[in-house]
């Protein structure tokens, strides 16, 4: 198949591009792709650091290549677009800290960022409905340590890192 050099996405007018907590937690525990592959858990193809389509919307296909800085670009691309928005609505997103909010977005961008409100994110959600029970975060996080119902270490390892995150005070 024909490599394709998918286009550089679009910024938003307000983005989190200045926090870099949450780019460096999903850099590592997401890691870096060139080359398209398939994810045998999302049943996807994915390229880069996790990404499942192009920014103009294209789903990623067999064949698909990508530069270090493009894989940058779609991660930003979606946190600012697709995650963010959907952080906004969580009750007292703007009282966060930013490492706060970084651990969330890290999270989000694993299981998807509606996550809040849904069923199977009762703990998280209820943990970050209110910021009276934002001490029990870290060990809600701790609780989504699993895919396809098998624990796996590097699940426990990242939600362990969100939740020290989230429990960093800015300086």
């Amino acid at each position: 198949m024909a490599a394709t050099t998918p286009p550089r996405p679009q910024t938003t007018q307000q983005t989190y591009q200045n926090t870099t907590a949450w780019k460096l937690l999903i850099s590592k525990y997401e890691g870096f792709k060139t080359e398209a592959y398939w994810d045998k858990t999302g049943k996807v193809w994915t390229i880069g650091k996790g990404s499942t389509t192009h920014p103009d919307g294209r789903p990623v296909k067999q064949g698909d290549r990508i530069t270090k800085q493009q894989a940058d670009q779609y991660m930003e691309h979606y946190v600012n677009t697709k995650v963010i928005p959907k952080l906004k609505m969580i009750p007292n997103w703007n009282l966060m800290n930013s490492n706060q909010q970084s651990a969330l977005i890290s999270f989000a961008y694993n299981v998807g960022p509606g996550f809040y409100g849904k069923s199977g994110f009762e703990s998280i959600t209820m943990a970050l409905s209110s910021s009276d029970h934002w001490k029990k975060v870290p060990a809600a996080l701790a609780k989504y340590n699993r895919s396809k119902g098998k624990v796996l270490p590097g699940l426990i390892k990242r939600r362990a890192a969100e939740g020290d995150l989230w429990l960093k005070r800015n300086r």
